[in-house]
């Protein structure tokens, strides 16, 4: 018996030898493939609270804001609440996004059909610390009466309504005890609950939820900043008798912020913006010392509260007419 392996052809053996140069060369490639990661910037997963044409605001799972410049408009793509995950790379303290990934089905309604489509809200103040807000709830109604179109009922109808209504809905209930985190999916169940009662007893479209709650504003050159917004702890004057004073560290003052969410009246999320909005606190004198400032002070300016509102409300109703002597980056504070 012969045990000698068996003659092939020159063109059998080439193509033995093809087939194994073909495979090592697809090893290769699938090895470098799985070696090289498909994003090199940091994942991020969480919601989507804020979307403007060149950024996205996520609110991950340890309960961080987080804004992302973007080089893509997202705004009639990704809704408010969508879950998503994104990668981003930080370059100079700005995050950069580099992918994202999100719901795409088709249900997120874009700011100009918002407007057509609703033609009646009720606001529901929620006054967190701060006194006097209510004129911030009545400025607010105003010129979305003027520049949206919409009839926005009493205020005083969703407080009642709230105040007898069970399960009203905090971020305190949907905080996880084992995690410490806010699960985003059962508050926003418990609100929206919320609101479809007030807005089927009030026969509104819409419910606008503002909390107006007190923070701690960083301040550094008699500069107060927080939440989106600039505003001087002491006037141009005093400033400028005070030379010095940039020289000395920063601290922090009371200010108030605004923090907007708009719902459908079956208790979905349309549109959601948190934006400061005064210092609660100003430098009196030229010695620094610092005295109250109640919001009732703030009010009496109308130029910088038309500038707040156009920059607050601006992308959901564009101002019919744009206030004279208000500018869209600094507040007429500032410019003092």
């Amino acid at each position: 018996m012969s045990t000698g392996r068996r003659k092939h052809s020159p063109c059998f053996e080439a193509f033995e030898a093809f087939s194994a140069c073909l495979i090592c060369v697809i090893c290769v490639i699938c090895g470098s493939a799985a070696q090289k990661p498909k994003h090199a910037g940091i994942k991020l997963e969480g919601y989507a609270t804020v979307v403007t044409p060149n950024s996205i605001t996520v609110f991950d799972k340890k309960n961080q804001e987080i804004q992302i410049q973007t080089d893509t408009d997202y705004t009639s793509l990704v809704g408010i609440a969508a879950p998503v995950t994104v990668w981003y790379k930080t370059e100079g303290g700005v995050n950069h996004l580099e992918d994202i990934v999100y719901p795409q089905s088709g249900s997120f309604v874009p700011a100009d059909s918002l407007r057509t489509s609703i033609k009646r809200i009720i606001i529901l103040p929620q006054p967190e610390g701060v006194d006097n807000s209510e004129g911030l709830i009545r400025a607010i109604s105003t010129y979305l009466t003027d520049n949206a179109g919409w009839f926005v009922a009493p205020p005083e109808l969703a407080l009642e309504i709230a105040s007898r209504t069970k399960g009203a809905g905090s971020p305190l209930d949907a905080i996880d005890p084992n995690t410490g985190a806010v699960d985003m999916q059962r508050y926003l169940a418990a609100q929206g609950s919320l609101v479809a009662t007030i807005a089927a007893e009030t026969r509104s479209d819409a419910v606008l939820e503002v909390k107006v709650i007190q923070v701690k504003a960083n301040v550094r050159s008699s500069i107060a900043s927080w939440d989106d917004m600039t505003e001087p702890v002491a006037s141009r004057k005093s400033r400028a008798l005070s030379p010095l004073e940039p020289l000395v560290g920063g601290g922090w003052v009371y200010a108030a912020t605004a923090d907007m969410s708009l719902w459908s009246q079956t208790g979905k999320l349309l549109w959601k913006k948190r934006r400061g909005f005064a210092v609660l606190a100003v430098q009196s004198g030229i010695g620094g010392k610092y005295r109250e400032r109640p919001l009732t002070e703030v009010y009496s300016d109308r130029v910088a509260m038309e500038w707040w509102l156009k920059g607050t409300f601006g992308q959901l109703a564009p101002p019919v007419k744009a206030p004279a002597g208000a500018s869209p980056q600094v507040s007429p504070e500032v410019q003092k």
